[in-house]
């Protein structure tokens, strides 16, 4: 087995690349850890889907990633690449994968240049569901999306139409009294985050503050 020495790794529930880690982020100091080569598609799909692992590939890395604490090892966790992109994974027991990591950019180049000489190793696994409906947003903006989605939903659960109308009118510049509509609206308004969510966004964090 090929393994990699010495990366950092920020396992989150979600796909973040290495330019959007934040500084509140708990990274993993890896000393060793599994590298297999597996095609396109499956990196694709643990990426994008919840994934559940063959009990084969469990077996083939339980216990065979250290950490620098002393004796301090991973039971389930390795990197998968295509010799284009690497990624690293945490598994449950169960070969469901639960987080999943990128790789700093020195790092990522190294551990793809050891893997060209390797052969790709067919994993067996089954895609449950898709749970990256914003891969196409960056990390900041599912921050505001979900931020914004919460405070309208409790806006309008709450009957505060005054400032639900408010908001409309501050996203679009548009005066509006059907309160249904507005909810509406906003809401589907966040599939495409854009300037004026981060107007909004900035205004209900800052308002938050002020209340404090």
């Amino acid at each position: 087995m090929i393994y990699i020495y010495d990366i950092l790794l920020n396992f989150n529930n979600n796909y973040y690349e290495f330019y959007e880690w934040d500084n509140e982020d708990v990274l993993v100091h890896i000393k060793r850890i599994p590298l297999i080569k597996v095609n396109t598609d499956m990196i694709n799909d643990v990426i994008n889907n919840k994934v559940k692992v063959s009990n084969e590939l469990l077996n083939t890395i339980y216990n065979k990633t250290e950490l620098y604490k002393k004796n301090k090892t991973i039971n389930y966790a390795c990197l998968l690449t295509d010799s284009y992109k690497v990624i690293g994974i945490l598994l449950d027991k169960d070969g469901y994968i639960i987080k999943i990591s990128d790789l700093l950019l020195d790092e990522a180049e190294d551990t793809i240049n050891i893997s060209k000489k390797n052969n790709i190793v067919k994993i067996e696994y089954n895609i449950l569901d898709n749970k990256n409906l914003n891969y196409y947003l960056t990390r900041d903006e599912i921050n505001i999306k979900k931020y914004l989605l919460e405070e309208l939903n409790n806006i309008y659960i709450e009957k505060d139409y005054d400032k639900l109308k408010y908001l409309y009118f501050e996203y679009c510049n548009k005066n509006k009294d059907d309160v249904n509509y507005i909810y509406k609206e906003l809401k589907e308004s966040l599939n495409n985050i854009n300037d004026n969510h981060r107007r909004l966004y900035k205004l209900l964090t800052m308002t938050s503050n002020l209340t404090k």
